[in-house]
């Protein structure tokens, strides 16, 4: 996964946010609430897999591509746009991406990360994030919950804005 920094306007204030993004362009939708502008977002690296790839929607009607190795023991790659809201009353869409997850006999596989950047400013942001997923026993379809979630800390370490997308829902066919 790549990490990008995104400045958000939430009621007239900027701030960076830290956010996991590296999905295909055509995945990445507009603000919803708020101005926001990423980085650029990278191609996938090396050559396409023989694998199999899955395409579907999740439960907030957004993009989710699974791409999977011949074996389909292992994601490749997995990406998805999310919305996110905060407590500050702000909302904005980003995507966001896992790589090389293993895949159980039982077809069932799962993430997650938790870490904290510092701003220039010395402010911080904690991001956290998750992702599960069950492939059918034909192996033709995947279902799984998506999580995201960032916290910003003042100087003083006080949560100022949690913006998040909890447990959002989501199923890929081949």
């Amino acid at each position: 996964m790549r990490l990008v920094g995104m400045l958000v306007t939430v009621s007239g204030s900027t701030r960076r946010l830290g956010l996991v993004i590296a999905v295909p362009l055509f995945m990445i939708a507009a603000p919803v609430a708020t101005s926001a502008g990423a980085a650029g977002v990278p191609h996938a690296r090396g050559a396409a897999s023989a694998g199999a790839v899955y395409g579907g929607f999740s439960a907030q009607d957004f993009p989710v591509i699974v791409e999977m190795n011949k074996s389909r023991r292992r994601v490749v790659r997995v990406g998805i746009g999310i919305r996110m809201t905060c407590t500050s009353g702000g909302a904005f869409t980003v995507a966001d991406r896992y790589e090389d997850l293993k895949v159980s006999k039982t077809g069932r596989f799962s993430s997650s990360f938790r870490d904290t950047n510092r701003n220039d400013d010395g402010t911080t942001f904690d991001r956290e994030g998750s992702i599960s997923g069950t492939l059918n026993r034909a192996r033709t379809k995947i279902t799984g919950r998506w999580s995201v979630k960032i916290t910003d800390h003042d100087l003083a370490g006080a949560v100022t804005d949690t913006c998040e997308a909890a447990n959002i829902s989501w199923s890929a066919k081949q």
